[in-house]
C-alpha cells in the first residue's frame, strides 16, 4: 500500500510528538514462541477488561497470535530498549528471538518475559483487518506488576525515554 502524501507524512510527524508506552507483544501456537515490538496498545474497556495491540499483518508474530488464540502484554521498563529493539527485529527465528530471553509460560500458556515491569495475559476475543494491520482484542485474563514504582520505557520522537515526574496537581 503507497502512503498517500501529504497526510501519511503528517501522521508520522504527528505520531513522533506523542509520547508512546512499549511492549513486547508474545505468543506460542507450539511452534515455538514469537515476540514484537509493538507501540500501539491501548486498553479498550475495563468491564469486561480488554485491550487492543495492533500487529503488522506481515510480522512473524501476525500468523503466531492468529494460531495460539491468545497473548502476552510485556510492558518494558525503562532499562529494556535493547530488549525492544531485539524484538523489533525481522527475520529471526524463533530460537534466535528467545535465545538470550528468559521467559516462563503464563496461565494461558503463552511466554512471559523475564525482568519486566508489568504484564496481561489475554485470549483473542475479536481481531479486525485493518490495511496492512490487524487489531486484536484480547480479554484480559491475568495479570500483575512487578514493581512498586514502575518506571516503563517510552518512545517518543524515534528516541528511547524514561518518564519523568508529575507536572499537574489533579487534587
Amino acid at each position: 500500500m503507497s502512503d498517500p502524501q501529504p497526510y501519511g507524512q503528517a501522521l508520522r510527524d504527528v505520531m513522533r510528538t506523542f509520547p508512546q508506552g512499549v511492549v513486547v507483544v508474545t505468543a506460542d501456537a507450539g511452534a515455538g514462541p514469537r515476540g514484537v515490538t509493538v507501540s500501539s496498545f491501548i486498553s479498550v474497556s475495563l468491564a469486561p477488561p480488554l485491550v487492543l495491540v495492533s500487529i503488522d499483518r506481515s510480522s512473524q508474530a501476525h500468523g503466531t497470535l492468529e494460531a495460539a488464540g491468545a497473548f502476552v502484554i510485556n510492558v518494558l521498563a525503562e532499562t529494556q530498549g535493547s530488549l525492544s529493539e531485539h524484538f523489533a527485529r525481522s527475520g529471526l527465528s524463533s530460537e534466535d528471538q528467545f535465545a538470550e530471553v528468559g521467559f516462563a509460560p503464563g496461565p494461558l500458556g503463552q511466554p512471559r518475559i523475564d525482568g519486566c515491569i508489568a504484564y496481561l495475559d489475554c485470549r483473542i476475543v475479536e481481531a479486525v483487518v485493518q490495511a496492512d494491520h490487524t487489531l486484536f482484542i484480547g480479554e484480559v485474563s491475568h495479570g500483575g506488576v512487578f514493581s512498586d514504582s514502575p518506571r516503563p520505557l517510552v518512545f517518543l520522537g524515534r528516541e528511547y525515554r524514561s518518564v519523568g515526574g508529575p507536572v499537574h496537581d489533579r487534587s
